[in-house]
């Protein structure tokens, strides 16, 4: 008789990670409890223009694997110029990099 000792002892995986993702600098503010919150980012556009996000509001944040990496996903959107645009931040605590997917790209 098995007692489920041991079974789904692994993360769940995502599979792969299929977003087009593009390299960042990221500024965080991490909390006493160690909650990492993202304030500001800055991004290389295709002409080689950097820009800055600030005023980050974060929807959703999760830990997840995809194909047996851990990364903090992070679901956010700003506001500029009266224009909202959502995006998802990437954390690759391995790697200490993080990397951003624009949504409806």
């Amino acid at each position: 008789m098995s007692m489920g000792i041991g079974t789904n002892a692994q993360n769940p995986d995502e599979g792969e990670l299929t977003r087009e993702l593009e390299q960042i600098a990221c500024g965080v503010w991490f909390t006493s409890t160690g909650r990492t919150i993202p304030q500001m980012v800055k991004y290389q556009d295709g002409e080689g223009l950097i820009h800055s996000i600030t005023h980050i509001q974060v929807q959703k944040q999760a830990e997840k694997y995809y194909c047996g990496i851990a990364i903090q996903e992070f679901c956010c959107s700003t506001i500029v110029e009266n224009q909202e645009y959502q995006f998802r931040l990437y954390y690759y605590p391995q790697a200490h990099c993080w990397k951003i997917s624009w949504e409806g790209e």
